[in-house]
């Protein structure tokens, strides 16, 4: 059996194709990587790595077909703003984009999948291997909240509940009952240290997922870098969507979020 990985960039991708290599070793993972973009870590699982220029969508096409392949997952992003730098863009791509509604990353990415099927390959739920990494509802490192944060988590969850269904981003940072910066397409991180300048400490990070989520290509996630600066902000929660959200190297990412005093919760997103 043959599996093909479209690997961005960060963590996802590797801890992906060691799930995938550990729980059915018998597939041979062919993974389609990108220069600057993809870790280099990812030939230590892959059976074979292929590398394109970012934007070589043609190149991508031919060779998930001389592989043979009949089913990839997309894992990983790639730099959003890349979408405002065309320069090395294919003619497959450029035309893929002018036919796209609009140009956010959700759309593009979306219709780069459809192109690909129409060319015989599937793509399946990038959390297919990653079930037990999906954040659980409740408090998830035991760690008890004031009455402060709680309102603070109670009121992030009503506003990300609307605010994730705009397609501009996944994060809201709050404190004091407040919104204090908002995802666009600057990422998670950028939005957790505006909302640390303008409000400092203290604040609550919330992340879900949108209502009709892809997760073909378009899972939310949380890793060690995340809870790094969660730290050095001196965040007072993390506030996670259950079963919507990944948290990468889980076991590890709960135990150092306990030891640096930052409550993980997870919650279900509210009826609007």
């Amino acid at each position: 059996m043959k599996l093909g990985i479209i690997a961005g960039n960060r963590l996802l991708p590797i801890i992906l194709a060691k799930a995938i290599k550990q729980k059915t070793p018998q597939i041979e993972l062919v993974a389609f990587c990108f220069y600057h973009e993809t870790s280099a870590l990812i030939k230590k699982y892959a059976d074979k790595t292929i590398w394109f220029s970012v934007g070589s969508l043609g190149s991508l096409r031919d060779a998930i077909k001389e592989e043979g392949l009949t089913e990839c997952i997309m894992a990983g992003q790639i730099t959003p703003l890349r979408i405002f730098n065309r320069k090395k863009w294919d003619n497959e791509l450029v035309r893929l984009v002018e036919e796209t509604k609009d140009m956010r990353p959700h759309t593009i990415f979306s219709g780069i999948i459809s192109y690909l099927e129409q060319q015989g390959v599937k793509f399946i739920d990038s959390t297919t291997y990653l079930k037990e990494n999906l954040a659980l509802n409740g408090s998830m490192n035991k760690l008890n909240h004031g009455g402060e944060v709680t309102e603070d988590i109670e009121f992030g969850v009503k506003i990300i509940s609307r605010f994730v269904d705009l397609d501009i981003g996944q994060t809201i940072v709050v404190k004091n009952k407040s919104v204090v910066s908002i995802e666009a397409l600057e990422g998670t991180d950028n939005t957790i240290k505006r909302g640390a300048r303008l409000a400092g400490g203290g604040c609550t990070v919330v992340k879900f997922s949108k209502t009709n989520q892809d997760l073909r290509f378009d899972v939310p996630v949380v890793g060690m870098h995340t809870l790094n600066l969660l730290k050095r902000i001196k965040a007072s929660a993390l506030v996670l969507e259950a079963n919507k959200v990944l948290i990468l190297e889980k076991v590890k990412f709960l135990e150092l979020a306990s030891k640096h005093q930052i409550p993980v919760v997870g919650v279900n997103r509210q009826a609007c």
